[in-house]
């Protein structure tokens, strides 16, 4: 979810030498494991810190992985990641033993034991238990004098030898040795031409390694909790195929939201001679569409923490493109909620994209507020041009624009006044 795309299209931000600043980025490296035709089979990811493309520091390893982890299903996708090829990653302990859950598909991962596990009785287990469950293994950084990894080479689909720990002389026997066993043989820190020229010779299946390409950092927008929360609820209000029921069931199952939408829906319901009492009430008075709005904006801005500010200024766009939509023939309903939208990003902090691209939106709302087109675009462009202090084509007459942004200046005032400190529901 919410990934930025490149002007090239790609679904992830590639940074180098000068990272984006964090707030709202994860990462994740990345570095190509190649065959012997030099073709790309998979990809190790790789921690990286927040703040930067760091890697991870001394005692990270169960911190580090599991970041890598859930950076990769949350934030990324897997196959955004690596496509149709491997993903190499690295398990620790508590991965290994199931005391953390193994989020991946078999086919699609190799679990990457790193140096630092100690293999005692328990992992030994845990990693029969894992190939059993049809998981490949790759032994990382192997060596032959850490014996208690030795018993884990007939489970291993891939032995990784960094040459850079291993005497020239040492690497023939080595590759002999590991040829008894039925797995693939990666050659890491291949750094020169030299180097990989070696590694073919004795007969390395595959090759990984500055030479052939160095880590690449991919960083994507995410989501705080609260925000995830948020963007689920959404998704469900913003569903076409969502009832009357079915949005009155979701608004109740939270007291606190019902509390607020009761109010929000009586201070938006000017002109009633009773009070409502239910959501019911509130989806009778109002109509699915406006309560669904005013529950995205209540829902968006618990998540976001938007300030007063934020939260009239989107009130106040949505009132004054419902009282403009007559001009250009639109509903007045679907202008409201295309104002609330539109202002999303402000009140959550995340760009406007990431948060809509995962609702189910119609065209027509979907055009408007991602790329200002149709009527509606039209007229969002118009309210945006006035409150920026300037003119748009789009609605001619300003004594209208300006009458209506007066007009929704005071009924905003009322409605988030009584929204913030509501009186006691009969």
């Amino acid at each position: 979810m919410g990934l930025m795309l490149l002007s090239d299209g790609s679904d992830v931000e590639r940074t180098g030498s000068s990272p984006r600043p964090s707030a709202g980025w994860v990462h994740v490296g990345r570095q190509p494991i190649y065959d012997t035709s030099l073709d790309v089979m998979g990809h190790e990811l790789l921690f990286r810190a927040e703040e930067s493309s760091q890697e991870a520091g001394p005692g990270m390893g169960d911190a580090a992985t599991t970041t890598v982890i859930l950076n990769t299903f949350t934030a990324f996708g897997l196959d955004q990641l690596v496509g149709d090829r491997l993903a190499f990653v690295n398990v620790t302990r508590p991965f290994i033993l199931g005391t953390m859950p193994m989020p991946f598909s078999p086919s699609v991962v190799v679990l990457e034991v790193v140096e630092n596990v100690a293999i005692d009785a328990e992992v030994h287990a845990g990693v029969l238990q894992l190939a059993a469950d049809g998981f490949a293994f790759a032994l990382d950084d192997f060596l032959w004098d850490q014996h208690d990894r030795v018993p884990l080479l007939p489970y291993a689909s891939y032995v990784k030898v960094d040459i850079s720990q291993v005497a020239p002389d040492e690497l023939g026997p080595t590759v002999a040795r590991l040829g008894a066993y039925d797995a693939l043989l990666v050659a890491e820190r291949v750094e020169t031409a030299e180097d990989l020229r070696m590694c073919q010779d004795l007969g390395f299946d595959l090759f990984q390694g500055y030479y052939l390409l160095r880590p690449e950092t991919l960083s994507a927008v995410t989501l705080n909790p609260e925000h995830l929360a948020c963007i689920k609820l959404l998704q469900k209000l913003a569903d076409p195929a969502m009832t009357v029921e079915g949005i009155e069931l979701l608004v109740q199952r939270d007291a606190a939201l019902t509390y607020r939408v009761l109010h929000a829906a009586n201070a938006a319901a000017t002109g009633l001679r009773r009070r409502l009492t239910s959501v019911r009430d509130a989806l009778v008075m109002l109509g699915t569409q406006r309560l669904r709005a005013w529950v995205i904006l209540l829902v968006a801005a618990d998540a976001g923490g938007g300030s007063p500010e934020q939260l009239t200024a989107a009130v106040v766009r949505a009132r004054t493109c419902e009282i403009l939509a007559p001009t250009l023939r639109l509903s007045a309903d679907v202008a409201f909620t295309a104002g609330l939208l539109s202002r999303l990003d402000v009140v959550l902090g995340v760009p406007l994209p990431d948060v809509l691209g995962s609702l189910s939106l119609s065209d027509e709302l979907g055009d408007a507020l991602l790329r200002s087109s149709g009527p509606l675009g039209d007229l969002l462009t118009a309210v945006r041009s006035y409150e920026a202090g300037s003119t748009s084509p789009a609605i001619p007459s300003t004594p209208d624009l300006t009458d209506a942004y007066l007009a929704a200046v005071a009924w905003a005032t009322r409605a988030l006044a009584d929204l913030q400190d509501p009186q006691p529901v009969h």
